[in-house]
C-alpha cells in the first residue's frame, strides 16, 4: 500500500513539473535567431537612386534587391550629420533625447546600443566603419566584438570601399557558429566624390554655379577652383558615379547573400544617415544646415526572411531600425524610446528634423521646413516652406502661402518638443569634455579629407 501511494505522489510531482514547463513556454516566445546585416552608405540621398525614381541608372544591384523586400519610400534622418544621426540609428533614440553632438559627438554610455543588446543575447557584433565620427574613441564601438575603423587600415579615401566589401565577404564566407550582427559603414558618396572614371557618365551641366548670386559652398570649395570647372552638373555626375560605384561593391554582398542561403535566416537592412545638397536652395556639396528632402531623406531597404516585397509610403524614420530588429527577434526594448516598429508604419506620426540653420516637420504627406534668419538672408530664401512630398518629392512647389494653418501647426508641435527636451545645450556636454581623447593623426587625416576640418 506504501509503495502505491508513494508511486501516485510521483506521478503527480510530474505532471505539476510538466504544466508549469507549458505554462513558462507560453509566456516567453522562442527567440528567432536571425543574422543582422546593416549596411549603411553615408551621405547618401534617396532620390539618386533608380529604384526611387531618379531618371539615371545608377544602382542596378539595389535596385534588384529592393524588388524582394520591404522598400520605404520615405524614410528620413532625425538630424542631416553622422554622430548625431548615427547615434539615433544605434539607440533608437531621438537627438534632443541622446544627446550626441551633430560631428564629433560622443554616444553616451549610459544608453543600450543595438550591437549591446544583441551582445547580451548572444550575438557575436563586427562593424567595419568608414567616418571617423564613428571612432571608438567617440564611443560608437560599444557591444561590438570586433570594431574596424577604416581610416588605420587604408591610406586614401579610394581604398575605402573595397576595403569594406572584402571584410564583409570574408566574415561571411566563414560561416560563423553564432548568431551575428555586422555593421558596415561605407563613406563613397560623401565629399570629396572621388570615384573611379568607369563609373562617371555625363550630366546636363546645369547653372554656372559662379553666377549663383545667394549661395554656400560647402567642402568642395578647393576643390572646383582648382578645377576651374564651374557646371553644377559635372558634380553631379561625380556623386553619381560614386552612389554606382558602392552599388557594385554592395551587389558582391547581396549576391554572396543569396548565394549562400543568408537569406534564409539573416536580416538585411540597406540606409544611409543623411542625404547631401546638390545646389538645391543654393547650398551645395554639403549637409547639415537644411532639412529639405534633399539632405533628409534617406533610402530604407529591408530584406526580412519569410517577408514578401512590400511597398510602404507613409514616412518613418532611421530611428526605427533599432526597435524593429528587436521585436523580430523576441527581445526586450530596454527602455522608451522614439523609435517604432517598421512593420507597423503608423499614420499620422510626427517627424521632428533638426538641423543647423532649420528644421523640420514631417507628418504624412506633409513636410514643413523653418529656415532661420541668417540662413535666409545667405540663400535668398523664404522663411516657412511647406511641401506635399508625395506629389512633389523634389520640392520645387511651395505650398505654405495657403496652407499656413498646416504649417504652423506643425511648427508649433516641433517648438513644443525643443523646449520639452533641448538640444546642444553648454551643459550637456561638460562630462564628455571631462574624458575626451585625442584623435589619432589619421583619425584627424581622415576627417579633414572628408571636410570636417
Amino acid at each position: 500500500m506504501e509503495e502505491k501511494i508513494n508511486f501516485r505522489f510521483i506521478i503527480i510531482v510530474l505532471a505539476t513539473l510538466l504544466l508549469l514547463t507549458s505554462c513558462i513556454g507560453t509566456n516567453k516566445p522562442k527567440q528567432e535567431e536571425y543574422n543582422i546585416i546593416l549596411i549603411s552608405i553615408d551621405t547618401l540621398r534617396a532620390d539618386h537612386l533608380h529604384c526611387y525614381k531618379y531618371k539615371y541608372m545608377t544602382s542596378p544591384n539595389i535596385d534588384t534587391f529592393a524588388k524582394k523586400s520591404l522598400f520605404f519610400e520615405y524614410a528620413y534622418c532625425p538630424i542631416p550629420k553622422t554622430s548625431a544621426s548615427f547615434a539615433s540609428m544605434m539607440t533608437g533614440l531621438h537627438p534632443f533625447i541622446h544627446k550626441t553632438k551633430p560631428n564629433r559627438g560622443y554616444l553616451k554610455k549610459k544608453y543600450e546600443t543595438l550591437a549591446e543588446v544583441l551582445k547580451s543575447n548572444g550575438y557575436y557584433n563586427y562593424a567595419v566603419v568608414a567616418n571617423a565620427n564613428l571612432s571608438k574613441k567617440f564611443f560608437f564601438n560599444q557591444g561590438f566584438d570586433k570594431y574596424i575603423g577604416v581610416w588605420d587600415k587604408i591610406e586614401e579615401k579610394t581604398q575605402s570601399t573595397p576595403f569594406i566589401t572584402q571584410k564583409i565577404l570574408s566574415f561571411l564566407k566563414n560561416r560563423p557558429k553564432h548568431p551575428f550582427f555586422i555593421w558596415a559603414n561605407y563613406i563613397e558618396p560623401h565629399t570629396p566624390y572621388i570615384p573611379p572614371e568607369s563609373f562617371i557618365e555625363e550630366r546636363p551641366k546645369g547653372r554656372n554655379i559662379l553666377k549663383v548670386r545667394k549661395k554656400i559652398i560647402g567642402a568642395m570649395r578647393k576643390i572646383i577652383k582648382e578645377k576651374s570647372i564651374y557646371d553644377e552638373g559635372y558634380y553631379i555626375s561625380l556623386y553619381d558615379g560614386a552612389v554606382k560605384y558602392v552599388d557594385s561593391e554592395i551587389g558582391k554582398i547581396i549576391r554572396l547573400y543569396f548565394k549562400m542561403k543568408y537569406n534564409k535566416n539573416t536580416i538585411f537592412i540597406i540606409t544611409s544617415d543623411h542625404g547631401e545638397d546638390l545646389g538645391e536652395k543654393n547650398f551645395y556639396f554639403n549637409h547639415g544646415p537644411l532639412t529639405f528632402n534633399a539632405a533628409s531623406r534617406v533610402p530604407l531597404i529591408l530584406h526580412i526572411p519569410k517577408k514578401n516585397h512590400r511597398m510602404i509610403k507613409t514616412p518613418v524614420s532611421i530611428m526605427d531600425i533599432y526597435p524593429t530588429i528587436l521585436k523580430l527577434l523576441n527581445i526586450k526594448i530596454p527602455y522608451p524610446i522614439q523609435g517604432k516598429d517598421l512593420l507597423h508604419a503608423r499614420i499620422n506620426r510626427t517627424l521632428f528634423i533638426y538641423g543647423q540653420g532649420t528644421y523640420s516637420v514631417i507628418m504624412n504627406s506633409n513636410h514643413y521646413i523653418r529656415v532661420f534668419p541668417k540662413l535666409s538672408k545667405q540663400l535668398n530664401l523664404k522663411k516657412h516652406h511647406l511641401y506635399n512630398i508625395y506629389i512633389d518629392p523634389y520640392e520645387t512647389r511651395n505650398i505654405y502661402i495657403n496652407n499656413q494653418n498646416i504649417g504652423n501647426e506643425l511648427s508649433k508641435k516641433y517648438s513644443l518638443y525643443f523646449k520639452t527636451y533641448g538640444y546642444l545645450k553648454k551643459n550637456n556636454n561638460k562630462k564628455e569634455r571631462k574624458k575626451k581623447e585625442p584623435l589619432s593623426k589619421k583619425e584627424l587625416k581622415s576627417l579633414k579629407t572628408l571636410g570636417y576640418l
